[in-house]
């Protein structure tokens, strides 16, 4: 593979969605910016009827080998709505996927679907409330997130976790295994 994209050829815009589109895409570039350092998005957008259906893809990657983890976010958003305006009905859901891999290798998947109506009377006013929402939804996620990996520190990972011997001393487990060879090969000579 080369990772060139070769033969490209432009796409075809639903010009009923587009002024709607563009605006959501406007909106949303801000937000990314601030909240996503490494980030891929799209926003698409068609006419069917009267309605407006809008679609955002958001991905975040980390890769950071000397640390042995790597980590990565995706959220699609389908907000659908009359052309006339009103409330638009915004379905979103984030995947979350974090592998960590010193010493042994730990993943976590978890994803989380929301919904809600927002108004929108024109794309301007519509896109700020759908990012909005957006916002809301993917901070309220990391955060539950976060809080999810505290309580498992303390709780779940603690339990796994070899608890030290009666003597509260650490066993030096290479001093008891040159031990166990002297006495083998004294064994031997015997």
């Amino acid at each position: 593979l080369t990772g060139e994209a070769t033969n490209i050829e432009p796409g075809v815009r639903d010009n009923g969605a587009e002024s709607w589109r563009k605006a959501l895409e406007d909106a949303l570039a801000v937000y990314l910016k601030d909240n996503f350092p490494a980030f891929g998005s799209a926003v698409y957008g068609k006419l069917d009827g009267d309605t407006v259906s809008l679609t955002v893809a958001i991905e975040n990657h980390k890769y950071n080998p000397d640390n042995f983890y790597c980590g990565k976010w995706q959220s699609k958003w389908t907000v659908e709505f009359p052309t006339s305006g009103g409330f638009a009905k915004v379905v979103g859901e984030m995947k979350v996927q974090v592998h960590y891999f010193e010493d042994g290798n730990v993943q976590l998947h978890t994803k989380k679907t929301t919904e809600e109506s927002v108004q929108v009377s024109n794309p301007e006013e519509g896109a700020k409330n759908v990012v909005e929402f957006i916002g809301r939804s993917e901070k309220e996620y990391q955060l539950g997130i976060n809080e999810n990996y505290r309580e498992m520190s303390a709780t779940t990972f603690k339990s796994l976790r070899r608890a030290l011997p009666i003597t509260k001393n650490l066993v030096d487990w290479h001093k008891l295994h040159s031990l166990n060879i002297g006495r083998d090969l004294m064994n031997r000579t015997t």
